[in-house]
């Protein structure tokens, strides 16, 4: 196989006109390009060059081989700069796993943050199942929300962004709807509406500040879709709990109730896995991340700062 190097100092000498000029042009000294030429001769079984009085002159040979060579080595550009962008995450696919609970306040912002920055970057988006876990063989570049237990820790770096409380929501026109806050306990009489699987550890945070209060949460109906849960909130009928960032993206038939302290609490982590980590598009969601969450916690009064 023909050395990229020596066919570069050969189409370099054809565009310049001389050893020298080549030279100059490459960052070498003059020997060290009629040492390359040489090499290449014998690598190809062609005379490349000619000696011209005090110069050289190009052959026939050459010139067919320089400007065959280009397309070749302009190919190897293009090559290396793919190679390049793989490395620091500008090329390629990123897949970016996200909790329900930020999907309509963090995600499209991320996203369309990401495009901007890498247009030549494909974005995986995939919405983290909280009834079914992850996909068999799924391996996601990056996951926010809560800390995920079934994602193997290392290969994934945590960086916990911030930690914030629940509130609950409620139909306009429900009983409840004027309060500015509510203790668990005003929530024991109603029944319930969660897309999050009682057995979850998702769930099991609230449930288990229930019981602390003194009551079982009623659990009426458990869909998987979290907009089926609004639906039935909104009918008037059921209550729910969730984590209170869901608040600034609501319908506007139900209303968002902060609850009282003592309440459940919960953190939000995103986790980029080691792979990606110093790529400098999963840097950039993690920073464009971080900057949301500090954004989310000016925003609210029961949220705190982690990152």
């Amino acid at each position: 196989m023909l050395d990229p190097l020596k066919l570069r100092v050969l189409r370099s000498v054809v565009e310049t006109g001389s050893v020298r000029a080549s030279a100059e042009a490459l960052g070498y000294t003059p020997s060290a390009v009629s040492q390359h030429l040489s090499a290449l001769r014998r690598d190809t079984g062609l005379e490349l060059v000619e000696r011209s009085g005090r110069g050289i002159v190009v052959t026939p040979a050459g010139r067919t081989l320089a400007a065959e060579a280009g397309t070749v080595l302009d190919a190897l550009d293009a090559l290396e700069r793919t190679a390049r962008g793989l490395r620091e995450g500008r090329t390629g696919t990123l897949s970016l796993s996200y909790a329900s609970s930020v999907a309509a306040a963090w995600v499209p912002v991320i996203a369309r943050d990401v495009r901007e920055r890498f247009p030549e970057l494909g974005l995986e988006l995939t919405l983290r199942d909280c009834t079914r876990g992850f996909p068999p063989g799924y391996v996601p570049d990056i996951v926010i929300g809560e800390t995920s237990v079934d994602l193997p820790s290392p290969p994934y770096i945590s960086r916990v962004l911030l930690e914030e409380g629940y509130s609950a929501l409620v139909g306009r026109e429900h009983p409840l709807a004027g309060r500015s806050s509510l203790p668990l306990t005003e929530l024991a009489a109603y029944d319930w509406a969660t897309d999050d699987p009682p057995d979850s550890d998702w769930f099991g945070r609230i449930a288990s500040a229930c019981r602390a209060a003194g009551f079982a949460p009623r659990v009426a109906v458990n869909p998987s879709d979290f907009s089926a849960v609004l639906g039935f909130v909104a009918s008037g009928d059921f209550v729910s709990v969730q984590p209170s960032i869901i608040a600034s993206e609501l319908r506007p038939d139900i209303v968002a109730i902060p609850l009282a302290p003592p309440g459940p609490r919960r953190r939000l982590s995103i986790q980029v896995h080691e792979k990606v980590a110093r790529s400098d598009a999963a840097r950039f969601v993690v920073e464009r991340t971080v900057e949301l969450a500090r954004a989310r916690v000016a925003a609210v009064s029961d949220a705190i700062a982690l990152s």
